[in-house]
């Protein structure tokens, strides 16, 4: 679905967006349906002609584009972005029983490509290690960095309330349970012991927010300031408006929320999961965090930003070089080399 209702694409005649639902209970995930349960849709994209079909699930519309590319005789490539196993203990089902089976139909799916792509160089060696054998490359999740080239800090900063000399310690992401946000709350809570001035910007929605919302206020009263979900136009702005982007999420592939943050020059502290140790160079463009530090550990690494001569300069020089990389053009170019690998692929295997 498009963001917030918006449709970039209105009056293309060669995009087709799918209808979706959102997952119940702890989820909160947003599931695009496959066009068999639209006819007209699935009409016309029938009658499209592809040289290719690149998946960016491996359920529901995945299977079905995979379906469409073996009937077509044609090469397929998926995208891995998550570790799916991992939301088996959201569902109302035990675990054990949902996990392994959520991992069997992951490796065969990605088996029945031609080639898988996936933006970080752990979640390579962890499909390689769970048996997909078809070859899996590296390609960075793409920034659009021309929407992110003004970005208005102090307007963004007034609108929120923030008051001059105000330290914000921003999120900018989808609210769920992996992206463990009460730990953000805790680290501005002890922040706040002996900065007074500090406040917590959470900026994005989902399913949680009412709770998050309630432990906010009686953890930091008005120290929080929830935005709801934000236009895309806007997530820029949001960033600049924060004087640290800090994450404690330990379930993470290339989170775009990164990259942004790093382009408009905003300093990044998170946790030290796969994900974020492939995205960051400790004291480069990023400070990492061990996780068993939680809390603690990230406090103390906003408190090297705020205070220490020379960190935050040094992480926003690295931070826009690392942004700069993942460019839409860049990884256009990287994503052209991957489909010449599949159709040589395909071809072989004719």
């Amino acid at each position: 679905p498009a963001p917030l209702g918006e449709d970039p694409f209105e009056g293309d005649p060669a995009v087709h967006r799918y209808p979706a639902f959102r997952c119940p209970g702890e989820l909160d995930y947003m599931i695009a349906l496959p066009p068999l349960f639209f006819p007209k849709m699935a009409v016309e994209i029938s009658a499209m002609q592809f040289d290719l079909v690149h998946t960016q699930h491996p359920v529901w519309v995945g299977v079905w584009g995979q379906r469409v590319a073996r009937h077509r005789r044609i090469p397929v490539v998926s995208t891995a972005h998550s570790q799916y196993e991992v939301y088996a203990n959201r569902t109302v089902l035990p675990t054990s029983w949902i996990e392994p089976g959520v991992t069997r139909h992951v490796v065969r799916y990605y088996n029945a490509c031609q080639v898988v792509t996936t933006p970080v160089e752990w979640m390579r060696r962890r499909l390689v290690d769970k048996g997909v054998a078809s070859p899996v490359e590296m390609v960075p999740n793409p920034v659009d960095l021309t929407k992110l080239g003004a970005p208005r800090r102090e307007e963004t900063r007034a609108a929120l309330g923030i008051a001059e000399g105000e330290i914000v310690i921003g999120y900018l992401g989808r609210l769920s349970p992996v992206k463990r946000v009460p730990v953000l709350m805790d680290t501005v809570a002890l922040l706040a012991k002996h900065r007074p001035e500090v406040r917590l910007v959470v900026a994005g929605g989902g399913g949680i927010e009412p709770a998050l919302r309630e432990r906010a206020r009686r953890l930091l009263g008005d120290r929080a300031i929830f935005t709801g979900a934000i236009p895309h136009a806007e997530v820029g702005h949001y960033h600049a408006a924060f004087d640290v982007f800090v994450t404690a999420s330990i379930s993470e592939t290339q989170p775009l929320a990164y990259s942004e943050a790093m382009y408009v020059g905003t300093p990044v502290v998170a946790l030290a999961t796969p994900g974020a140790a492939d995205m960051i160079l400790d004291g480069d463009n990023g400070l990492l965090v061990p996780p068993k530090q939680g809390a603690k550990g990230l406090a103390a690494a906003v408190e090297r930003v705020l205070t220490e001569q020379g960190v935050a300069d040094r992480l926003r020089i690295g931070g826009r070089h690392f942004a700069e990389e993942r460019h839409y053009p860049r990884v256009a170019a990287r994503l052209e080399e991957i489909y010449a690998l599949a159709a040589e692929r395909s071809a072989a295997s004719a």
